[in-house]
Parts: C-alpha cells; structure tokens; sequence
C-alpha cells in the first residue's frame, strides 16, 4: 500500500523540532518521534522550499538573504538566550563561590562585648609600681607589595618582609616594655587593632599588585596574628583587643556610612581571630560595630578611630590642622551625650606622633608609593607604645621599631630588604653602597 505521508500538522512539528535541536537529524527525529529518513526527507523539502511552514519563512528566502538555514530567526532568539542564560549561570556560579567562602566564616561574626575586661579599668594594686602597657597595630598592609625601585630605594614591602615585620612588632613590644622600660608590674597589654590590616581592594592598583585576594590574605595572616597575640599574652598575662576597621578593608570602592564595619573586611577577619582564640584564657575583644569604639584604661577615657574621617592637611601645619579640627568635634560630640574621652588613638595617616590628647600611629608597610609621588616627609616602619599609669595616664610614650636591621632594598637583593638614601648612594647590582637601616 502506498504511503501516504504525513499530516501538515506532523511535517511542522519535525521542521521546529529541527531548529529547536539546532539542525541535528538525530535529536530532531528523537525529539519529533519519528524516523531518521522521515526527518531527512522533509527537511530537505522544507530547505527546498517545497515545504512552507506558517510563522518560518521559506529556507530559499533565508538563504538568498545570505543566512544559514539553521540560524532563521526563531533558532537566534532561542540561542541567544542560551548564550545569556549560561554568562547568568556562570556569574551565579562565582558569586555562590564566594557566599561559601563567606558562609563558611559566617559562625565567627558571633557579636563580642563592646566593653573592656574588668582587670583594664580596676585600679592598681598595693605595692610596686602598676601600669598597662598598649602596643597599638594598624596600618600594616598585609600583602601589598610596595616595589623599592618605585620609591627610590627607601623602602620594599611583600609578604616575605610583612611576616619578618610582623614578627618584630610583637617581639620589639615585648623587648620595650620589659627591656627598655624596668621597674613596672604591668597587669596587662591593650593591643588595638587600628585598622588597614589589609591592603585591601579598594584601588584597581591594589587589587591586581597584591600577594593573593582579599579572602586568600585573612586565611593566609589569621595563624601568624594569631600567634603574636598569644605571645603577647604569655609576656603579659592578659591582652585586651579594641578593635575598629579601616578605609583600606572596605569591600566597594566608594566609603560607605552606613554598614561601615559590617561591610569591611577587617570587620570578619577580626571576628576570625576572636573564633579562634575563644579557649585562649587572658584573651578579650571588643569589635566595634561603629566607626569609632571608646575604652578605658585605669581613670584614662581613650577613642580609638581608624582616622581617614579627617581630611586635608596641607601647609606647614601638616595633618595637625584636620586632625585637631576632628578632635574638638569628636569632643565636643562626646561630652553632649555624657561620655567625654582624654585621648583620641588613630591610624591611617602613617606618621607616629604623640601629641596632647592624640596618639597617631605610623604604619608596618612603610613609605609607598603614593607617599613618595605625594612628596610626604620619610617615615620608617614603626607603631606606636605607651605605659598607662593608674594615676597620671599617659606617662612613657616609644615606638616600636619593625624594620629589621638587615633588610636591603636594591635590585641585587630581590626579596631581601636596604635604604639606599639618593644622590648617587643607590646600592649596584652587586648589592655595594647604599646605608643599612
């Protein structure tokens, strides 16, 4: 009996089915439920044009129109929104990657007592001389890398100088307190974390300079801080940890008011550490939720802020000006609700001074480059220590020296860090000439 062939219905559904599957004879016979042949032979008359299927316009017409017959206007809609749908997937697929890395932290943003322990405020006991010791940390850039070439061969930062660094700001506290300053009981060491920690990724130079990402750098630095602060703990007994965050761990490029902390990276890696310290006995934090976090040590009120609120500083005042014009507003804003402080602690502007009412740290990373083509005066790598007395505050003031002496910065040395002071004393390739630190 002769075949009669099929429906019109029937030849649309395999020509459809035949563009769905993107002209694969296989799928479209799958697809459609009839045979191979039966899809050869009306695709073809369908290319022919023997064939005219309502909505498609003929494949004749496609092809004298210089398109392939695959690639008619239903099957481009349906491939471009393929194409669409895997970038979406794609961007989903990094992002989640990112909540899980997050996720997988998110049980040490457990919310930690503002306040400091008891044994800061109590006051000194009978007999011998008590005080409180406070190393102050910030502004240490963990994995920027700052290239001594670009700064005239004063300074050379990476992760290899960060960890040496690191290290000495713990012990050189340690060496001051004890070494240099003799006579005291301390009953503790304040050791805030001033913020800037990390280079962060608030600058497109950083983001494509630093040693690892953002995430690889918490992971990376929470063992080595981690350390410093049990040492410290062992050489004093108790540690209490302020802590606020700073501009440089943002996580948008422009500062943010609200959510300041809670969107900051330094924000999680500090909850980290207090996470990982939590059976550590004689160590406390106190993590701000705000920009700025008040503390007492003895009778002494301290504020301790990142900095990078003030602004300007030009002239021969220097960065006295915004930082004395924020003082008296940030007093003035303190005293109208009860809670006036004597001293104001701050990072950011990578200069170590004590001035009355204010103790302004420098920085572990040193002179960068921003600072040399800024034109700001040479600072060495230092962080600020201070002896708080029961009854007098703010007695001895040093700083902390983190530069090790055999750190060479030159061409010749690579990693190994040497300040080789201009006019023609640049250390050679040899390693020659040049002043040691």
């Amino acid at each position: 009996m002769a075949n009669r062939g099929f429906e019109p219905e029937q030849i649309e559904r395999i020509i459809r089915a035949f563009l769905e599957c993107g002209g694969n004879y296989t799928y479209t016979a799958d697809k459609a439920g009839v045979g191979y042949n039966a899809v050869l032979k009306y695709v073809k008359r369908w290319q022919s044009g023997q064939v005219v299927i309502e909505g498609l316009p003929p494949v004749a017409m496609a092809a004298a129109k210089g398109e392939n017959a695959t690639e008619l206007p239903a099957l481009k809609a349906v491939r471009a929104e393929n194409v669409s749908l895997r970038k979406e997937r794609d961007e989903l697929l990094k992002e989640i990657e990112k909540l899980r890395k997050v996720a997988d932290l998110s049980d040490m943003t457990r919310k930690h007592s503002s306040s400091p322990p008891d044994w800061t405020v109590r006051q000194g006991g009978g007999g011998g001389k008590r005080a409180i010791a406070t190393a102050f940390l910030s502004d240490v850039h963990l994995d920027e890398v700052i290239d001594p070439a670009q700064v005239n061969w004063v300074n050379a930062y990476n992760r290899e100088i960060a960890t040496e660094r690191l290290r000495l700001f713990f012990e050189n506290a340690i060496e001051v307190a004890k070494g240099y300053v003799r006579g005291l009981e301390y009953e503790g060491l304040v050791l805030p974390l001033g913020g800037d920690i990390f280079a962060g990724i608030i600058h497109e130079e950083l983001a494509e300079s630093n040693e690892g990402t953002i995430f690889q750098s918490m992971l990376y630095w929470a063992d080595p801080m981690c350390a410093g602060i049990k040492l410290m703990r062992n050489a004093f007994g108790k540690v209490f940890l302020p802590c606020v965050v700073g501009n440089h761990g943002r996580r948008k490029r422009k500062p943010h008011a609200k959510n300041r902390p809670q969107d900051n990276f330094e924000y999680l890696f500090y909850h980290l550490l207090a996470k990982m310290l939590k059976d550590e006995k004689g160590i406390d934090f106190a993590i701000s939720e705000s920009a700025d976090l008040p503390y007492q040590v003895y009778n002494t009120r301290y504020l301790l802020t990142h900095g990078d609120q003030f602004k300007g500083g030009s002239g021969i005042a220097g960065m006295l000006s915004p930082l004395l014009l924020g003082d008296a507003r940030k007093r003035e804003r303190e005293v109208q609700v009860k809670r006036p402080y004597d001293v104001m602690v701050m990072g950011h502007w990578h200069q170590l001074a004590f001035v009355r009412g204010l103790i302004i740290n420098g920085s572990v990373s040193g002179y960068d480059e921003y600072a040399f083509i800024s034109n700001f005066r040479y600072e060495p790598p230092r962080q600020a220590f201070w002896v708080t007395d029961p009854v007098h505050g703010v007695t001895i003031t040093a700083p902390i020296h983190v530069a090790a002496k055999d750190e060479m910065y030159s061409s010749a040395t690579g990693t190994q860090a040497v300040i080789g002071v201009g006019w023609g004393n640049e250390p050679n390739e040899k390693g020659e000439g040049g002043k040691r630190a």
